[in-house]
């Protein structure tokens, strides 16, 4: 099943826009590190020197997202498709057979992890619906992405995203009891009914 429904994203979904649009979403540099600085902007302009913090916040999570996955990665050892069978997944870019540059290990997926940990930190900081909702796509189709690319195993990506969402459960009630930066921020949004997008 978990080889089945990567072929079937992989290379059923094969399209030229979605190569586009998922290899873009999938990258740091270019999709990620943006994003990062529309946030800092938006929050800073928003909450000020709270939402300075708060975004340093997200940093801090991020961080321990990539330090736990990477723990779990060496501890696991299950390989990435691209470099376990790379001569059945599609890889966008590069010949045929060939196995990916990057890291071996994909147990659990870093990307899923980072994403879900930070939507579900700010959905519960933020309360909004549309807010909640916009973060939990966005961090969705970055990890249909790794399985579109042929990065991740499905059953990679879910271990990313339960990891992620528990980091991010954590990192919000540990916010909300001991840091009053977090708790003005909640009340804030709460009063004045705030919706922010990034």
């Amino acid at each position: 099943m978990n080889e089945t429904l990567l072929l079937w994203i992989n290379q059923g979904w094969a399209h030229p826009w979605l190569d586009l649009f998922f290899e873009w979403i999938s990258q740091r540099g270019s999709f990620s590190f943006p994003l990062l600085g529309l946030l800092l902007v938006f929050y800073g302009w928003r909450f000020k020197q709270d939402g300075a913090k708060l975004w340093l916040m997200m940093i801090l999570i991020i961080g321990i997202g990539d330090g736990l996955g990477n723990i779990i990665k060496h501890s696991t050892e299950q390989l990435r498709p691209c470099n376990a069978q790379p001569e059945l997944v599609r890889q966008i870019g590069a010949p045929p057979n060939t196995p990916c540059g990057s890291a071996p290990n994909g147990m659990p997926s870093n990307h899923a992890l980072n994403f879900f940990a930070v939507a579900t930190f700010l959905s519960i900081i933020l309360r909004s619906r549309a807010w909640t909702a916009s973060l939990f796509i966005l961090a969705l189709l970055v990890s249909i992405s790794r399985i579109y690319l042929g990065k991740h195993y499905p059953l990679q990506v879910l271990a990313g995203a339960t990891i992620g969402t528990i980091l991010g459960f954590l990192a919000a009630w540990i916010g909300l009891k001991y840091m009053e930066f977090i708790q003005r921020i909640q009340s804030r949004a709460i009063l004045r009914n705030t919706k922010p997008y990034p």
